[in-house]
C-alpha cells in the first residue's frame, strides 16, 4: 500500500513539473540572463537599438537625470534611467538627504551616476564622496567640483580639493577672500545667491549685495541694480584690468554714517586698499563720486562717468590722479593734476585728455 502511494505522488508530481515547465514557454524572456542586462536605446534619429551593459557602456556619455546618455558616431541615444531620484538627491538633495542616499537601478545607471559625480566632493565643514553605491566620508578630496552644503568658502578647503568649479547652496558662508589665490573658473548657485560673470552677490531684504568674486577676471561689470558692496568685495581679483560700476564706494545712496564713497572700498582687507595695478579702466553709471573719490588708485589711465548726474560729481573728484590719460564726464569744471585739453562729446559731456 505504501509502495502504491509513492509511486502515485511521484508520478502526480511529475505532471505539475511538466505543466509548469509549459506553460512557461508562453512567458515573455527575462531582460536579465546570465547576469547580462540589456536596455533599449533611443537615437535622435528615432532608430532604437537593444544594448548589452557592454555595448552600452563603451558609448556612455553620462546622464541627465530622466536618461542614461549615449554617444555614438556623432548620434546621441538616451536608455531610460531606473535611478532618477539618486540623480536629483545627488545634484540637488540637503545633506541630510544626501547623506542617506544609495544606489539604485541597472548596472549602467550606476556607471553613469558615478561618471557625473565620481569628480564632486560635498563640503559641510567636512568631505563626502560618492562611491558608486553611497556617500562616504573623507578625510581629504581632490576633485574638480565642490558642492558647499553648509560652512565657510575658505581658500584653504578650495585649495585641498583642487576644485575649479563650486556650487553655492544656501547654508554656505561667503566672504571677500573665498576665492583669493583659487582656480575656480565656475561657480553655480542657488537662493538667496546669485553669480553673474564670476561675481556673487546675496539677495537681502534691502537689496541686492556684492559678496565676492573670482580672483582670474580681467574684465567686470557689476549688476546695475547692485544696492550695497562689502569692504573689500573684490579684493581677490589682483588680475583686473576693466570694471563697470553701477556705483562707488559702499552703498548707490548716501544715507546713513556707514556710508563709504571711495573708489578703493572694494579693494580694501580693512587695512590697507589693494586696487590692483592692472586696473587701468574704469566706468561708473550711476551714485555719487565724492572728493578725491579715486584715492589709491595711481595707475587707472581711463574713467568714464558719463551718466552720472553732474549734480552728483565733486569739482575734486578725480584729483590726485597721476596717471590718468582721459576722463569722460558730464561736469566740465572739475579739477585735474595735470595738464588737460578738452573737447565736448556728443552725449554733451566733456572729453579730458592729457597732454
Amino acid at each position: 500500500m505504501k509502495n502504491m502511494t509513492k509511486n502515485l505522488l511521484k508520478k502526480t508530481g511529475t505532471a505539475v513539473f511538466s505543466a509548469a515547465c509549459l506553460f512557461s514557454l508562453f512567458l515573455p524572456l527575462p531582460k536579465k540572463i546570465s547576469n547580462r542586462e540589456f536596455y533599449d536605446c533611443v537615437w535622435a534619429d528615432g532608430s532604437v537599438t537593444e544594448e548589452n551593459y557592454s555595448s552600452a557602456y563603451k558609448s556612455l556619455a553620462g546622464m541627465d537625470g530622466e536618461s542614461v546618455i549615449l554617444l555614438r558616431e556623432g548620434l546621441t541615444g538616451k536608455i531610460e534611467s531606473e535611478a532618477s531620484a539618486v540623480f536629483a538627491t545627488l545634484e540637488n538633495g540637503n545633506f541630510a538627504q544626501i547623506i542617506a542616499c544609495r544606489a539604485e537601478g541597472t548596472r549602467i545607471d550606476s556607471a553613469a551616476l558615478y561618471r557625473e559625480f565620481s569628480d564632486r566632493v560635498w563640503y559641510n565643514g567636512e568631505y563626502y564622496v560618492w562611491t558608486g553605491n553611497k556617500i562616504e566620508r573623507v578625510s581629504r578630496a581632490s576633485r574638480s567640483e565642490i558642492v558647499f552644503l553648509e560652512g565657510n568658502v575658505s581658500p584653504r578647503v578650495l585649495k585641498e580639493t583642487d576644485a575649479t568649479a563650486v556650487y553655492l547652496r544656501k547654508g554656505a558662508e561667503v566672504s571677500i577672500t573665498s576665492f583669493a589665490e583659487s582656480k575656480v573658473e565656475n561657480v553655480y548657485t542657488e537662493s538667496p545667491y546669485a553669480e553673474r560673470d564670476g561675481a556673487v552677490y546675496l539677495d537681502t531684504a534691502g537689496g541686492k549685495r556684492l559678496l565676492a568674486a573670482l580672483g582670474g577676471i580681467r574684465g567686470l561689470t557689476l549688476c546695475e541694480d547692485l544696492s550695497f558692496a562689502d569692504e573689500g568685495a573684490l579684493i581677490a581679483c589682483q588680475a583686473l584690468a576693466s570694471l563697470t560700476v553701477p556705483f562707488l564706494g559702499n552703498a548707490k545712496s548716501p544715507a546713513g554714517s556707514a556710508y563709504n564713497g571711495e573708489f578703493a572700498h572694494l579693494f580694501s582687507d580693512g587695512r590697507e586698499y589693494r586696487v590692483p595695478k592692472t586696473l587701468s579702466r574704469v566706468s561708473v553709471t550711476g551714485g555719487r563720486i565724492v572728493s578725491y573719490a579715486f584715492y589709491a588708485c595711481p595707475d587707472l589711465k581711463e574713467i568714464n562717468a558719463c551718466t552720472v548726474p553732474k549734480g552728483e560729481i565733486s569739482k575734486t573728484a578725480f584729483s590726485g590722479l597721476f596717471s590718468l590719460e582721459t576722463l569722460h564726464t558730464p561736469k566740465s569744471d572739475v579739477a585735474l593734476t595735470g595738464k588737460f585739453t578738452s573737447h565736448t562729446a556728443s552725449c554733451g559731456c566733456t572729453v579730458y585728455t592729457r597732454l
